[in-house]
Order: C-alpha cells, then structure tokens, then sequence
C-alpha cells in the first residue's frame, strides 16, 4: 500500500494530466454524440411532418383503411372484369364476306354473304341475293359454326373464313 501511495505522490501532475485528458476527451465525445441526436431529431420531426401532435397509430390506421378500401374496390373490379368477358365472348369478334353470282345471267357478282361470329362460333349468317326483279336477304342462325338450315357453298366459305380469322 506505502508503494502505491508513493507512486501517486511523485506522480500527482501526470495523474492529473491524464485525467484532465480523459475528460477533454469525453467532453467532445460528449459534444460529437449530441449533434449526432439533433441531426436524428431532425430527422425524426421532418419524418413525422413537423407534427408534435403526430400519432403514427393513426396513420396506420387510416392506412388499414385505405387498404380494405382497395380491397373492396379490388373485388368488385375483378366482378366487372368476368361480366365483361361474358359479354365479350358473346360479341361480334369474326367477320367474313363472300360475293358472288346469284344466278347464271347476272354480273358483277352483286350479291353476297356475311358471317357474323363470335369468340365460339356462334352468330349469324346473313345472305342477299341481288337478282332482276329485285333482292332477296336470308339470315340463318349459326352455332358452335354449323347451321340447322343447309347451307350454300358461298355461306359455306362465308363461315370457313370467319372461323379461320
């Protein structure tokens, strides 16, 4: 014990310089780590909007709210997007028309047959028949691209080229 009170006796100057060096030191620690938490805060207060009265539980909040708002709206765009797709399936996609000559002694092949199908082959088919006395329009029904009535070659070729746009 007397050696270490000796020690400290004959070295009380670089004791206490090395004190004061450890404190300068923490000091500007000290300084160095409290503008580190201003630059957080900052931070922290820009993140927040600058609102003291901020509350991030009602933002979630409102965010879980805007999210089941996109979910219904979601749900219900999916819904129009199926009855669209039926209405598309059921619309005019395939179009084809054949002219030709109705009878032996007419030119300039004035009549003609017109197919209307949709998405399964299904529509109408629409033939006129120009001749001198006048002109004649038949429409027959088409499904899954076969008629009930007999068909024409032209009506034939009509639905052929539809089916195969």
């Amino acid at each position: 014990m007397e050696m270490l009170n000796y020690y400290i006796s004959n070295n009380v100057e670089l004791i206490v310089l090395s004190l004061i060096g450890i404190t300068l030191l923490m000091l500007i620690l000290l300084i160095i780590n409290s503008i580190r938490i201003k630059k957080w805060k900052n931070k922290y207060y820009q993140f927040m909007n600058s609102k003291e009265d901020f509350n991030i539980e009602d933002v979630l909040q409102n965010n879980i709210k805007d999210i089941e708002g996109l979910k219904d709206t979601l749900h219900k765009q999916k819904f129009d997007i199926r009855e669209l797709e039926k209405h598309v399936r059921q619309s005019i996609e395939k179009v084809a028309i054949v002219k030709y000559n109705a009878f032996d002694n007419m030119g300039g092949q004035l009549s003609f047959v017109i197919a209307l199908l949709n998405q399964i082959d299904s529509g109408v088919l629409f033939n006129c028949m120009h001749s001198r006395e006048g002109c004649y329009m038949y429409v027959k029904e088409i499904k899954d691209g076969k008629s009930e009535k007999v068909l024409s070659e032209e009506e034939k070729s009509a639905i052929e080229k539809a089916i195969n746009q």
